[in-house]
């Protein structure tokens, strides 16, 4: 009572973090607040003086009791219950819960002072809640609630049970039912729709995380806390920028092409979602990069293969929510360009769909992914948001999706419960987005439509354990110490962090061996973005602005004094005895002037992105400056090293006159850092691009203009469509500083294939030996391309495996395995809307590259048969 008395922002000392309600003296005094006002004005109540302000509720509450009898509102009714008008008790029951008490029901205040069969009973023990269906039976952690109508009188797990926990007749899905059973409508509702933001305006309020749904429930349930983005903690206030990591993006995570580190990585984002409060991470983005500038890009894991995304997404969300967070798969579907997403309508054939933009989606939801938010664009003529072949028949039915669908923010343009979205983010309006999800449209829907959108989030968050009580468990307004003040990095997540920016790194090009970089060398630093500012005053006046080291707009995490290229070289010379030389501006002339008391020249060109607009062009901002200085510095015989920050693929003009090319996608705080222990060998780098890069721009998918978005390429996304034509650097590229011989052992199918190691359920499986041939330890990416039968429509090659084989000794060789099963041999048939396996031959290539095939082999397919003699006719 003191805590409301004095302002709600003191009310936190009085809650039990372990069941986020409220617990007092006395049940009713919260909800009686708005009828003894006066007793808040009492100077005792202000001073500091609790007692004495408890002890003047004793006969505020008899004065009430009082006037209510003498108004004659007494009677045969009972009592009003306080913040309910119209709503009468008597003696020992219990009052619906309120806004200002946490919508926790509480007891009428004509109880005996020992009733304890309300949810804000006082003298029931912290920590427990009441079983749904059985009011005033209580439970805690691993206990069975008693049976009902809705669980089909099975027991059942008590909310707040371990994820884990089977002691009782039913499971999870009875425990939803009894849930969905006991409450109301209004209570589903706060599921349905998110809150938190100030109406009308962009701005969340204080304490609030960015999607917030299921405030104030009852039975233990907790508040959905959901906070930007993928690839870290967002960094929305100034106060959070350096208590939480600053990772590289997630396509520099994927470029390492390594599902270990892909899976710690979520862990660990996993870990700092949870101490920050949020129980819902938005994220990852899986999108396949159909357009190269495309603003977005940066986020996403999958670069220009379906394939790439569908290994690593299941290693990510596999990660993420061991922690007791829920991942959101975004964003579904066809996001490919920012520039006007809101309008632009991807006109896609099914077949398109399922083979090149759905297989991310659909590992993350074999993966057990909680959410899937669906897109800004429109699909075919409908909003993502809205479209019931994308989200009902492809997502929730073909695929078997049993989590929720969740709309990007004022992604909705209409009422669509029905078309398949199951909640509206971030659930205000604004003078330019109206919010749909009203309680008028909602009571539109049938009971059954509710519960199975609810149900499906209830479900997720019981089966990823977010009903576990726990100290890192808020509600807001409790969240503001966890949201802005928490320290979530710690040591382990800073060693990772500058493991994974290391491992980013791209050696594109490595002519004559210039790399690694000797001792004793003096190094000319030149060009501005070796030595690129972080600007966080101006990044946090304008949501979309990024830098060389984190991208802009709700996947940005500034980074924390991050250490630039520059800055990295000065440490490691240091270490190492080298010397540097610097000009760090842009004038090729000064640039050759500086380098001439060097041996090596270091030449740096970055650029960035941003949510909400595609990149201009595909070059780096410093381009002028690259191409001059390096064709000026290869006059004056100096060996030229490029060095390149980018967000994406980019196009290298300078490429003929420089001598190694190192690249890396926005990598955080360790940029600097991973570039210097990349360029003298004390890590050899093993990345692979999940990305071309092309000789021009013109050769890549442009944002389409319009609002009309056909996607005429079909299957021919990204390094598929350049099959055959020169580009700078292909798809899955990346040099080491030491050699790999690939020899095959062996191709087997059927029964055979699956009894190989490594190939259990495979159709077909490819062996392989990989060995270190060169003079220095290293991890190869070896890769498995396959070809089509003619006449199927299919790209030249289409990735279908790889294998990480880390730290191979000198002379040492590892035996890998490419199962391949039989969903990676099938074509979806527009006409029978179905997966077929096509007759033929299926061409193999194990390669360092899709372009550096290693060695080659085949099968053939006959009615369904798989064999390798290739000479046998079929048919039928």
């Amino acid at each position: 009572l003191k805590a409301f008395c004095c302002g709600w922002e003191q009310s936190t000392r009085w809650r039990d973090p372990h069941r986020r309600d409220m617990v007092h003296a006395r049940g009713a005094a919260i909800a009686l607040l708005v009828v003894i006002a006066p007793t808040c004005a009492q100077p005792n109540c202000l001073d500091g003086d609790a007692a004495g302000c408890l002890a003047d509720e004793e006969s505020s509450l008899l004065a009430l009791h009082r006037q209510q009898r003498e108004a004659g509102s007494l009677g045969m009714q009972g009592v009003e219950c306080p913040g309910s008008p119209g709503t009468f008790c008597d003696g020992n029951q219990c009052c619906p819960g309120t806004e200002a008490n946490g919508y926790h029901t509480f007891p009428c205040p004509t109880a005996d002072a020992s009733f304890d069969g309300c949810e804000m009973s006082p003298s029931r023990p912290s920590g427990q809640v009441e079983c749904p269906g059985s009011p005033g039976t209580f439970c805690e952690g691993n206990q069975c609630c008693p049976g009902t109508h809705s669980s089909d009188n099975k027991t059942f797990p008590c909310p707040t049970a371990e994820a884990s926990f089977v002691g009782c007749e039913g499971g999870h899905e009875e425990l939803v039912s009894a849930l969905l059973g006991a409450m109301s409508r209004e209570e589903k509702y706060r599921f349905i729709r998110g809150t938190g933001w100030k109406n009308g305006t962009y701005e969340t309020l204080p304490g609030y995380y960015i999607g917030e749904a299921g405030l104030h429930e009852k039975f233990g349930i907790p508040s959905l806390n959901m906070e930007d983005n993928g690839q870290g903690f967002r960094t929305v206030a100034e106060s959070i920028i350096g208590n939480v990591t600053s990772w590289p993006v997630t396509l520099a995570v994927a470029s390492s092409w390594s599902e270990s580190d892909t899976q710690r990585f979520g862990v660990a984002l996993g870990q700092e979602f949870r101490i920050k409060g949020a129980n819902g991470l938005l994220g990852p983005g899986v999108n396949v990069a159909r357009v190269a500038r495309c603003g977005r890009n940066a986020e996403y894991i999958s670069g220009e293969e379906p394939y790439l995304g569908a290994r690593l997404v299941v290693p990510y969300v596999i990660g993420v929510q061991s922690q007791k967070v829920l991942a959101v798969v975004k964003h579904y579907i066809n996001n490919n360009q920012e520039d006007h997403r809101d309008t632009v309508d991807a006109i896609v054939d099914n077949r398109t769909e399922w083979e090149v933009y759905y297989p991310p989606f659909q590992a993350a939801v074999s993966a057990g992914v909680g959410v899937v938010m669906c897109s800004y664009n429109l699909v075919n003529g409908v909003h993502a948001c809205g479209n019931p072949d994308t989200l009902l028949t492809d997502l929730k039915d073909k695929m078997g999706f049993e989590g929720w669908v969740q709309s990007d923010w004022w992604a909705v343009h209409s009422f669509v419960a029905e078309q398949g979205v199951d909640q509206e983010m971030p659930g205000d309006s604004t003078p330019s987005n109206d919010a749909w999800f009203t309680d008028a449209n909602l009571d539109t829907l049938s009971d059954g439509k509710v519960d199975d959108m609810v149900g499906r989030m209830l479900r997720m968050m019981l089966r990823h354990g977010l009903f576990e009580p726990s100290n890192k468990t808020c509600q807001p307004l409790e969240c503001n110490s966890s949201l802005y003040d928490a320290d979530a990095t710690s040591p382990e997540h800073d060693a990772l962090n500058r493991e994974l920016a290391t491992k980013a790194i791209m050696l594109l090009k490595n002519e004559g061996g210039v790399l690694p970089l000797q001792p004793n060398v003096t190094l000319a630093v030149l060009g501005s973005a070796c030595d690129a500012p972080q600007d966080v005053e101006a990044q946090l006046a304008q949501w979309d602005l990024g830098s060389y080291y984190n991208i802009g707009g709700s996947g940005r995490v500034i980074a924390y004094e991050p250490i630039s290229i520059y800055a990295g070289l000065k440490t490691k010379c240091m270490q190492m005895g080298c010397t540097v030389v610097s000009g760090l501006t842009d004038n090729a002339t000064e640039a050759v002037k500086v380098a001439a008391e060097a041996d090596v020249a270091i030449i740096c060109g970055a650029t960035t992105s941003t949510e909400g607009h595609d990149r201009a062009s595909l070059s780096v901002d410093q381009e002028d400056f690259m191409v001059s200085a390096a064709s000026g510095l290869k006059a004056a015989g100096k060996p030229v090293v490029s060095l390149t920050i980018t967000p994406g693929s980019i196009i290298l003009p300078w490429i003929d006159d420089v001598q190694a090319v190192l690249s890396v996608f926005l990598a955080g705080k360790y940029t600097g850092t991973a570039f210097a222990d990349t360029l003298f060998g004390d890590s050899n780098p093993s990345a692979k691009s999940p990305l071309t890069f092309p000789v021009q721009e013109s050769d890549m998918v442009a944002p389409c203009p319009e609002d009309s978005c056909p996607y005429t390429e079909g299957l021919f996304v990204g390094w598929r469509a350049l099959e055959g034509k020169p580009v700078t650097f292909p798809f899955g590229h990346g040099l080491s500083y030491t050699s790999f011989n690939y020899s095959m052992l062996g191709v087997a199918v059927g029964l055979e294939a699956s009894s190989v190691t490594g190939c259990t359920g495979a159709a077909v499986c490819i062996s392989a030996r990989i060995s270190n041939t060169g003079s220095v330890k290293g991890s190869e990416v070896a890769q498995l391309y396959m070809g089509f039968p003619e006449n199927t429509g299919e790209p030249t090659k289409v990735l279908r495996g790889f294998v990480r084989v880390e730290d191979l000794e000198v002379g040492a060789s590892a035996d890998v395995a490419f199962p391949l099963y039989e969903n990676d041999l099938r074509i979806y048939s527009e006409a029978d809307a179905a997966w077929t396996l096509p007759n033929g031959h299926f061409n193999l290539y194990a390669a360092a590259s899709s372009r550096d095939i290693r060695f080659d082999s085949a099968f053939a397919a006959c009615n369904g048969q798989l064999t390798l003699d290739l000479d046998q006719p079929c048919m039928g």
